[in-house]
């Protein structure tokens, strides 16, 4: 009984910066502090959109369209917000102290103390970045107070949204490229002082100002505002609905539309957990009614609402890092990802529809399934905005930040034929504005704190020696290579958002792949893939935690179903390694016979996972569970030979439980 308590009181919120940072938008409203971080959060918005535009407006001083000014202001006000929302007082000590008043004021001071702090160090490395010709490419006296503030208020910054894995980690980087000039061997380096490394941090452009904080201020914010408009705008009710129309005269249904919808939701917010949480309240609750169990319903969302992020067209942030990284288009980057993407939900609704024919899982009744005209006619306009934003990303291929604030910009246009419902009314523009600040404290954290890693690593070399240490220790082998990667990249993503464990895998692992032959663009998106499961893989598997906290089951249960269900997703990202044409790289026929064995091989490893196989209300022996997730794994191996066996194995089962189907009909039959 007191198990089932402490699962009961697993806090949702707690698991993901950005269901807290909404959480705080809600509570701090009505205080001084709360309404200045929301007057914060309002400028934060506008000063976007503006610079989407300045590049052009000639009245505008270039010394603050520079690099350090327009990345430095979106990081000070981020961290304001921060500072304002979640106070110190919040996070030491376990809030202890935090009742007491004069606690309380003493730490609101130092908070009012980082805030001003912050925005000196950012005029500091402006000045000192504007004044590096004049000083020969020789940072000044402040670029390294200005580098030391900046690391230290980003720390406290990450600590209080994301808790301490991630600034514990830039910690042991920073670490290693002080004193590393101590270690013996090929892992050592040359020594750099306090003073070097705070300059670097500040000034270069591969330090805190680098790639992740350039995505971050550029695209990533863009499309958080369109996520918070379109979730304001009611349009996650809209998806639910169509997606239960879809599919719910099917014994699966109610869990075959937690999929179509998460998959959707996902790919527009970015965060599984948040995901989670925005479908799960609803989705999860449906299942369990039904018949599922609460593990395997909470798994479900989990694994739904992770797959969001690698589903195109927008796949969370991971796509805009990914073309910095890359240096690729943004429709390569899409291309390649979409059929993975499929096959991974492809793979996640085969295994909820084996589960719905052999557990105990009622029909849905007919009057609580949506007619599919009604709910279509009643959010058309839904339709219409995503459109809008596909349109303007892939047809007529405007930049991904131009892109956005279209999509953005027609959510409050389009809703104006709504005018009768008022489901988005013009006071909702400044709310959701607001939001956009709050929903993008997580990334900006995030992405400032894995700068500092990718900056000592950028300085010591780290990614090529590590690199190098790994190809030795997997004998040269890719497949040993990815193994590693894949490890790696789920133990670098417990307990981080899936932005800063793919940037931290993308700078040290990625390029120990490209020197194995693996194209640059199919190691980026492996270590993305791994990123993002790092969500449903035990032993911490956040977006399982949260599923686990909503349908009230055990979170390791959740964990270990999310992964039966989502196991195409850990073996998909090999095959594209070793057969590009599942990447839309390759004749018809080629990429017509690897997607045709693939989806095979999704359909038995998935069947074998859940123990259903052409089976009537029972689940098939563990001996045939066992061969028929080895025969899909066959069919996944780009191989010839083993497709061929995989096929006839598979057939050769599929026969066998048909024929005992049969069997088991006679026998029912002569019993009555």
């Amino acid at each position: 009984m007191k198990k089932e308590q402490k699962r009961k009181e697993i806090d949702v919120n707690s698991l993901d910066a950005d269901l807290a940072a909404a959480q705080k938008l809600e509570s701090s409203k009505n205080s001084v502090w709360g309404k200045i971080a929301i007057v914060v959060a309002f400028t934060m918005a506008i000063y976007h959109i503006i610079k989407v535009f300045w590049g052009t407006w000639t009245f505008i001083p270039n010394s603050i369209k520079g690099v350090i000014p327009e990345r430095g202001i979106h990081v000070a006000l981020a961290f304001t917000i921060l500072f304002l929302s979640m106070p110190l007082y919040e996070h030491v000590f376990k809030d202890r102290f935090a009742g007491n008043t004069a606690f309380r004021v003493i730490t609101r001071i130092i908070d009012v103390i980082f805030i001003l702090a912050l925005w000196a160090a950012i005029i500091m490395a402006w000045y000192e970045y504007d004044h590096l010709s004049d000083n020969l490419g020789m940072p000044g006296k402040w670029a390294a107070v200005a580098g030391c503030i900046l690391f230290i208020l980003v720390l406290e910054g990450a600590r209080r949204c994301l808790g301490y894995v991630m600034p514990i980690l830039a910690l042991i980087f920073f670490a290693y490229a002080r004193w590393g000039h101590l270690i013996q061997g090929r892992l050592g380096h040359q020594e750099y002082t306090f003073e070097k490394l705070f300059q670097y941090m500040a000034l270069d452009l591969d330090g805190l100002f680098g790639t992740t904080i350039s995505v971050s201020a550029g695209v990533i914010f863009m499309f958080v505002m369109f996520g918070a408009f379109l979730e304001s705008s009611g349009c996650s009710n809209f998806i639910n609905d169509m997606a239960l129309s879809l599919t719910g005269k099917l014994r699966s249904g109610p869990a075959l539309s937690a999929v179509v919808a998460s998959a959707l939701m996902g790919c527009i917010n970015g965060s599984a957990v948040a995901n989670v949480v925005g479908t799960g309240t609803f989705t999860i609750p449906l299942m369990k009614s039904r018949g599922y169990k609460p593990d395997f319903a909470g798994g479900v969302e989990a694994v739904a609402s992770t797959g969001g992020q690698i589903l195109p067209p927008v796949m969370g942030s991971g796509a805009f890092l990914m073309v910095a990284f890359t240096l690729e288009k943004y429709t390569t980057i899409v291309k390649a990802a979409v059929i993975p993407a499929v096959l991974y939900f492809i793979g996640a609704g085969i295994a909820v529809y084996a589960q719905g024919e052999i557990g105990d899982v009622e029909l849905l009744p007919k009057d609580r399934i949506p007619k599919f005209w009604k709910v279509l006619k009643d959010g058309w306009m839904y339709l219409v905005i995503i459109g809008i934003l596909i349109w303007a990303l892939l047809i007529a291929q405007y930049s991904p930040v131009m892109a956005a604030l279209i999509g953005t910009a027609s959510v409050p246009i389009v809703m104006l034929v709504d005018w009768k419902k008022k489901r988005f009314k013009i006071k909702d523009i400044p709310k959701s504005l607001v939001k956009s600040g709050f929903n993008s404290l997580s990334i900006v954290a995030g992405c400032a704190c894995a700068g500092i890693v990718v900056a000592m690593v950028a300085r010591t070399g780290l990614g090529a020696k590590f690199g190098d240490a790994m190809i030795n220790a997997a004998g040269g082998q890719l497949f040993l290579s990815l193994l590693f990667t894949a490890i790696a990249c789920i133990i670098l993503g417990m307990g981080l958002p899936t932005t800063s464990a793919y940037v931290i895998g993308a700078s040290i692992l990625a390029p120990a792949l490209t020197n194995l032959g693996l194209p640059l663009l199919t190691a980026h998106l492996f270590v993305f893939y791994f990123a993002c499961l790092s969500a449903i893989t035990p032993p911490v598997a956040l977006a399982a935690y949260a599923g686990a906290g909503i349908a009230k089951s055990n979170p390791m249960t959740t964990a270990v179903q999310a992964c039966k269900i989502g196991f195409a997703g850990f073996i998909v990202p090999f095959v594209f390694c070793y057969n590009s044409a599942l990447n839309l790289n390759g004749s018809l026929g080629e990429i017509l016979m690897v997607c045709g064995t693939a989806l095979v091989g999704c359909f038995g490893m998935s069947c074998g996972m859940q123990g259903w196989y052409f089976s009537k209300q029972r689940k098939i022996h563990w001996i045939f569970r066992i061969i028929i997730i080895a025969a899909g794994l066959c069919m996944m191996i780009p191989n010839d030979l083993l497709s061929i066996i995989g096929l006839a194995v598979l057939a050769g089962v599929a026969v066998y439980e048909i024929l005992m189907n049969r069997n088991y009909s006679h026998q029912a039959t002569a019993a009555q």
